[in-house]
Parts: C-alpha cells; structure tokens; sequence
C-alpha cells in the first residue's frame, strides 16, 4: 500500500486548510480494507474511517474538521492475514508512509494542520526583504560621533573595531555594560545604502528606555533610550523610511522588563514604588514572588529579567488594550508592524489582543524556532498560526537546514523532506511570509558558521535567497563579519571596510530575487542526488524553476 502526503493525488488539498474544508485521501494498493485513524489535538478523542474502494488498487476517504487546530492521521491496512500501519516518517515528516507493525508503541502520525481564517498579509510585507539592525552597533549619526547620554557605570569602547565582551562580576552576571552608541540619526545616514543593498524594510532591535546594550530588559515602555537620540530622532527617522516607500517594524519585548524598570524598580531609582517596594506598589501583582523580594520569578534564572504576569489585567492594559497603550502609543508614530520577542512565553490570547490593534497594513511576527505550527510550550499546544494571532514567524527550522546540507550533515533527501513538510504544515502566507534569517543576535554569524570559507558562505546566501520567505539580513552579514555567540555576535558595523564578493553577492540575490515567489501559489522541492535540490515556484501561469548544488551553486533552469 502506497501513500505520499506530498502527492496532490493522495491528499487534496495539500497543505493547511480552514474549519468545514474537505481534504480528500487516497491510497494505492491492493487491501480487503483501509481504515483511517484520525486523532484530534483538540479534543483528544480519536475517530476512525472507512475507506471506500473506488478501483481496485484506490482506496478514498474525505474529511473535514469542525475547528481549528490539529489532525494526526495513519492508516490501517489489511489484506489477508497482513495487518500493519501505514504512517508518516520518524518525527510526524510528510512524504512517503512507512509501513509499521501493529505492535510498534509509537506510530509518528501525519498532520494536517485547520485554521480558523486564512490570513492575508499586507501588500508590503508579502513582498519585503528585510534588513536587521542592532542598534548600538550599526553606526553613530553625530558629526563628531559624540554618544548620546552616556550611562552613569558603562564603558565606551575605544575603538570602533575592538571586539565586544562583557564584564561579568564573581557571581557571572553583567558588571558594567559596554557601547559603541550606535542611534537614530546613523541608521538614517545609511537607508540608501540599504536601499542599494536591496532590503527594502529593517527590523529594529528594540529602543526603548534601558540600562544594557541590548536592550531586552525594559525600564519604560513609553521612553526611547536617549543615547539613541530623542523622539524627533525617531520621527525623523521614520519620515526618512517611509520616503524611501520602506517599512520598519518594532521589537516587542512584553514577557520580562529589568530589574532595575520602573515597573520592578529593584534599586529605587524611580521614585514611584515599583513591585520590589511591595504591595503598595501599583505593579506589585505584575510580578511573582517566591519569597518577597529577593526571590521572583525571572527568565531563565536571569535575575536581571523579571518575567511579567501577563495574565493580569492591568499590564495587558497598559501593553495593548488601553486608548494609548504601548502599542498604540508607538503605532501612531508610524511603525509597520511588530516583532513579539520570545513568543512562546506570550499566551495566545495576549497575543491576540497585541493582533487587534493593528491595522492591516501592520504585521505581527513572533521568535519562534521551531516548527510554529505544532509547537507546544510550557505543555500547552500553541495555536499561533491559526488564525488571529501571529501572521508570521522567525523561520529557525530554514535556517536550521540550509546549515546542516551546506556542511554535509544532511543530504538533499532530508532537506527536501523537512521543507515539504513545513509547507505541508503551515498556513500558505505564514510559509511564503515566514521571516528567513540566517543571521541574528542570537546566533552565531553565518561566516563563522561556514568556517569562515567565502565560497561556501555564497553558495549558502544562494540557498537561503533562493527559498521561500521573507529574507532578514542580519547587519554586517553582507560584508562576511565573522563572529561567535553573543557578545561576539554584535560588532560595530565595518564602515572603512571595502566592499568584497559577499556583499556583491548578497546584492546580486536580493535585487534578482522575484518579488512574486513571495506570493506563490505552491512551492515545490526535489532531490536529485545527495548534494543536488531541484526547486519550483508556482504562481498562476508564472513558473520557475532553480537547481542547487551544495559544492557547485546554483542555477536557473527555467522561467
């Protein structure tokens, strides 16, 4: 008995489908009986099937789910005295069943994977390619690179090309924070080179009030950090993107703030009592205390990142729900979406209420790296992706496979069979919009990753800008910066560095890269030997076709 969930001819439609849709299956050999077993994530309950026999060697059922979320299913196949399970690859992959006994304990099920709505992404997304700034390290708009409201206890680094490094005190932690002052005005300076680059939108790491470089550990939602530059730097700043037809989206970080916000407000700086100072504080229930108030609960043990309640009603106010919460606060600015950091620790209702906000000319993308379509965090099955809730996320898994085929730790069958099955999984704008990054602050640089070898750093952006997504390049990346996990990760930006054949090729890829594979109907990937994919767009009567060799490159076959 044959069944291959990639094959239209097996399962129509492919891919996810809305509440009410039927999906048709079919399998081919010969049986005395076909029966599907169907698992809904849902409800937990399990309903089984019968296939009908429309030929002798086709077998056919269609179903349909009444909401949204998640279907396993396997078949069960007899004929004669044979009796077995005919079921997806190890780690519920798509593609060609395999044939389990009845006695296996654990059969990986194939998914199809129902939403609520079908999501439609704003025309400009659909279509960006996007650029991410650290913003400390991208460059200093100021004549005489003077830093914007140096920090009482930080240090400055001396020289544009010094390597980054924390100062840790005994105990490990952060002792004294280090810049490069990177702001508004120096991002501003460098949109046309942007521009040229081919990146028609930028990601922001996040600007608002803080005491580190990175600024992941909020003092005050409603304050830009003033060594970026004030609130007409921004303006500005957006005025000039928006000038150029770019977007910009925001970093939205609302799981934890840091210790020292004026929401925890651990060293009293803010003179309104935060949660540290006790009940009377106003932000007392944001927080969980374990035992008062040295022992909350924070991200990771990172005492400096307290995790906020954010099932209380008061913050979910105050980050989305109120008249000029933090979202609409920043969104009359002008802002074209959001980037939730850390998704998985946001609950799907807050981050539909973040959703309702937006217009939809807005777009809202989550940190998520795994598969975002069955992912299940803190025991709990995330329904991101099914209507309402996030409309795109950080592809890691892409990211994930182009590193392991370039450096031969997979061949081209297994990455072949790990993207079909992400089509098969997620929505069709969440696959064709997923923001494809091969670089962040939160990973090592794709140079280092590739050994810091040029010909296989090219082959890897031919790969990367060549598959389907909305592609991130992460600042300094184009001009081959090498660097490990962070700090080393986040250099200041090697303006007096000429430009080599990375950046050519960066450049080459991003302006050639067809605005419409973005927009596709379906996307299609075959391997043709171990180091060879075959790949296809679809879209109407548009085609193309593109081949890719992991030792030799890529080429275009057809348009």
């Amino acid at each position: 008995m044959e069944f291959n969930s990639f094959f239209i001819s097996h399962r129509d439609p492919y891919g996810a489908v809305v509440v009410g849709e039927t999906v048709t299956l079919q399998t081919s050999g010969k049986a005395d009986e076909v029966r599907l077993r169907v698992y809904d994530d849902e409800t937990g309950k399990v309903t089984w099937h019968d296939l009908a026999q429309t030929t002798d060697d086709n077998w056919s059922i269609s179903i349909s789910a009444a909401h949204a979320g998640l279907l396993y299913y396997r078949f069960e196949v007899i004929a004669g005295y044979d009796q077995y399970w005919l079921a997806a690859q190890g780690n519920n992959l798509g593609g060609e069943a395999q044939r389990y006994e009845m006695t296996y304990s654990s059969i990986p099920d194939f998914q199809i994977t129902v939403l609520a709505e079908m999501e439609e992404l704003p025309d400009w997304y659909a279509t960006a390619k996007f650029y991410h700034i650290f913003v400390d390290r991208f460059n200093n708009g100021n004549a005489d690179h003077h830093i914007n409201s140096p920090k009482p206890n930080t240090f400055v680094y001396a020289d544009l090309h010094d390597r980054p490094f924390y100062v840790r005190d005994k105990a490990g932690e952060i002792a004294r924070w280090e810049f490069f002052g990177g702001n508004f005005r120096g991002i501003a300076d460098k949109l046309d080179y942007i521009r040229e680059l081919g990146c028609t939108a930028i990601y922001l790491s996040p600007i608002f009030a803080v005491n580190s470089n990175h600024r992941y550990d909020t003092s005050d939602y409603m304050a830009l950090d003033p060594i970026l530059g004030t609130e007409d730097d921004f303006k500005d700043l957006l005025d000039e993107i928006h000038k150029r037809d770019m977007h910009v989206i925001l970093d939205g970080v609302f799981n934890h703030v840091g210790q020292f916000s004026r929401y925890f407000n651990k060293d009293g700086y803010f003179v309104e009592p935060g949660a540290y100072q006790g009940p009377t504080s106003k932000y007392f229930h944001w927080f969980d205390f374990e035992k008062f108030p040295d022992e909350y609960n924070s991200w990771w043990g990172v005492k400096d990142l307290p995790v906020v309640n954010k099932g209380e009603t008061s913050f979910r106010n105050f980050i989305y729900a109120d008249d000029d919460s933090v979202i609409n606060h920043w969104n009359k600015f002008g802002v074209d979406g959001w980037r939730l950091d850390v998704a998985d620790e946001l609950p799907d209702d807050f981050i539909a209420g973040i959703r309702d906000q937006l217009s939809t000319n807005q777009i809202l993308i989550g940190e998520v790296w795994e598969d975002a379509s069955n992912k299940i965090a803190y025991n709990q099955r995330r329904k991101y992706l099914l209507g309402g809730g996030l409309q795109a996320t950080m592809h890691y898994p892409l990211r994930n496979l182009i590193l392991d085929f370039m450096l031969g730790e997979i061949d081209a069958k297994v990455f072949t069979t790990m993207v079909m099955t992400l089509e098969a999984n997620y929505p069709k704008s969440a696959f064709f919009g997923a923001f494809t990054n091969m670089g962040t602050h939160d990973t090592r640089r794709l140079f280092t990753e590739m050994n810091e070898d040029e010909e296989l750093t090219k082959r890897a952006i031919e790969l990367w800008l060549t598959m389907p997504g909305v592609p991130c390049v992460y600042y300094g990346d184009e001009m081959g910066m090498a660097g490990g996990k962070d700090p080393d990760n986040r250099a200041y930006f090697p303006w007096d560095q000429p430009r080599g054949e990375i950046f050519n090729h960066f450049q080459r890829l991003l302006q050639s890269r067809q605005p419409w594979w973005q927009q596709s109907d379906w996307f299609e990937c075959h391997a043709i030997d171990p180091d060879t994919l075959i790949y296809a767009y679809h879209k109407d009567s548009e085609h193309e076709m593109l081949q890719f060799n992991r030792k030799t490159g890529l080429s275009i076959i057809k348009h």
